[in-house]
């Protein structure tokens, strides 16, 4: 949980500099963090991490908008579809509400998240306790993701300083 500190552009900017098809969901993933108290950049981190930056190069597929591989456990088993994705985004960042937190779901939005129930309640206050969790085994699982959203970050810094470059002339 926290605050999220990056810009739906430069998460789209960062995403689209390894897949220039990856779809923006930077908004929604800074939206919902915010609703949620969520880190809606780090939880962007999860879903590079989760969807090969956006390629879908595992079981789960694009048309199924899950972008966190809720539901998805092997070979056959896809995980959860949702409707669009800004659904699935919605998804992503209540089920990673369910392992942070221990209160009631906002009431904005009504539950889309299939597994919710499933998950043991503020068992994962940070990325690392997501280690075992959200991925089996998942060792490093937390690491990997803040690998991520430290190039994220590296990319986004030089991205202001050019843009910084650029008023000075």
């Amino acid at each position: 949980m926290g605050e999220t500190i990056l810009s739906p552009e430069l998460l789209n900017q960062f995403v689209r500099s390894v897949n220039s098809e990856a779809p923006q969901l930077g908004y929604y993933y800074v939206k919902y963090g915010e609703q949620y108290g969520i880190r809606g950049d780090v939880a962007f981190a999860q879903a590079i991490h989760e969807t090969d930056y956006f390629r879908f190069t595992g079981v789960v597929k694009p048309e199924q908008n899950n972008f966190s591989g809720i539901g998805a456990t092997g070979p056959g088993e896809p995980g959860a579809s949702f409707d669009t994705p800004e659904e699935g985004v919605l998804a992503h960042i209540q089920h990673l509400y369910a392992y942070s937190s221990t209160d009631d779901l906002p009431r904005e939005h009504a539950l889309v998240d299939p597994r919710f129930d499933l998950v043991e309640r503020g068992s994962a206050v940070t990325w690392i306790d997501l280690n075992g969790k959200w991925a089996v085994p998942g060792d490093r699982y937390g690491q990997m993701i803040l690998n991520i959203y430290e190039r994220i970050i590296k990319r986004s810094q030089q991205t202001l300083e050019d843009i910084l470059e650029e008023i000075k002339v």
